[in-house]
């Protein structure tokens, strides 16, 4: 079977950029790709390097362990000079399709549990062209921002950091990941029914639960709401088994319940979170508007909306911070609609009446014009004025 992909050649010894679209077979391997770029450019195939989910390539890696869609691009980069890999001292290490792992997410359209893949995008003008300089080591690495520094060959901007996507293999929407989720690989059973089934919930404690006893063990506890507050977890539920105190981490996990019971927790979840600490959040997507409380561990300031996926920033509650600019906005603002008390340095806003200013600060009197003590001169002078 073949497929159309894009592919973008990020040319270093002349400095070009080009897109191709090529048919490749899934049942080929990256070396069969390169070849094929090479009959159209002229470049030897041995000079093209291969990057995908910011990784260089193994060229033994099958096509169809990458999962392409129509809407993949595959960047092949031709460095300034051509390094054997078996003597290559660079930091960018190859790799085969194992990079791709084994992820299950929570996919909204298909509105059920799907194996997932993974992307990686450069956080400041999303290109799919960049490289990772280090490997990630747990899943917040992967679920937080600017935790992966990456080289971006579309911006070249320093100081650059991964942002990690992940997608539905089905409909190649955007998902929600699901660390909780994982293959039977041993068709272990059940610890509720017994069952052996393909896919199944395990807090990291081995008592493994099926999906469907996973989600009648969510309902009945939505029913009596017995979701307890968790620190740094939010409201959530413990382990199946009893008395196993691991505790689910995600909230994209009760999305197994149903997209009504899911709504019914967010909106209880939420009202007793905000009774509590006030960590609730609302999306300021205009197409969304969902309630929802917010992780405080390792916290950047910025939240993605489980509905809808809308990342923003908390403060200012825009996807592209600008809180920075606010504040210097606000600081310019006091600077031209306040003068500092002489004493104390408190930016001090003068709305009507005479001259004669008190400070509440320090206690100390004097003149807004002068910006001196309050003298006899200053009332006779320009007392109103």
């Amino acid at each position: 079977m073949s497929n159309e992909v894009t592919v973008v050649l990020q040319d270093r010894k002349t400095g070009q950029r080009r897109n191709y679209t090529i048919n490749v077979n899934n049942n080929e391997n990256i070396l069969e790709l390169t070849k094929s770029v090479e009959k159209i450019t002229k470049i030897p195939s041995e000079e093209l390097e291969v990057v995908f989910c910011g990784k260089k390539l193994s060229k033994s890696t099958i096509m169809k362990d990458l999962s392409l869609t129509p809407a993949t691009q595959i960047m092949l980069l031709r460095p300034n000079s051509v390094v054997k890999t078996a003597t290559s001292s660079s930091k960018f290490q190859t790799t085969d399709s194992s990079i791709l792992g084994s992820f299950y997410v929570w996919c909204k359209s298909c509105d059920d549990v799907r194996r997932g893949k993974l992307r990686v995008y450069c956080q400041n003008c999303e290109s799919t062209s960049v490289l990772v300089k280090a490997e990630p080591q747990n899943w917040m690495d992967v679920l937080k921002s600017k935790r992966i520094p990456v080289t971006c060959e579309n911006c070249s901007r320093p100081g650059l950091y991964a942002e990690f996507k992940f997608k539905c293999l089905t409909c190649n929407d955007l998902a929600a990941a699901l660390t909780h989720v994982r293959g039977n690989w041993q068709m272990a059973e059940c610890c509720i029914c017994d069952g052996k089934e393909k896919i199944i919930f395990d807090l990291g404690c081995n008592h493994i639960s099926c999906q469907s006893c996973f989600k009648d063990y969510l309902l009945s506890t939505l029913q009596v709401f017995h979701f307890k507050n968790r620190p740094p977890y939010g409201f959530t539920v413990s382990c199946v088994y009893p008395e196993c105190n691991r505790v689910v981490q995600d909230v994209h996990h009760f999305h197994v319940m149903g997209q009504s019971s899911y709504s019914e927790y967010q909106r209880k979840a939420t009202e007793r979170l905000i009774a509590i600490d006030d960590e609730g959040v609302t999306c300021p997507n205009p197409s969304c508007g969902q309630s929802f409380f917010w992780e405080p561990y390792d916290d950047d300031g910025r939240s993605q909306c489980p509905d809808c996926f809308y990342t923003f920033c908390r403060k200012c509650t825009e996807r592209d911070c600008v809180c920075q600019s606010e504040d210097d906005l606000t600081r310019t603002t006091i600077e031209a609609t306040t003068r500092r008390c002489p004493k104390c340095n408190v930016a001090t806003e003068r709305n009507g009446g005479c001259a004669h200013i008190h400070c509440t600060s320090c206690g100390m009197d004097w003149c807004f014009k002068c910006v001196t003590e309050w003298k006899e001169e200053c009332q006779w002078d320009h007392w109103f004025n």
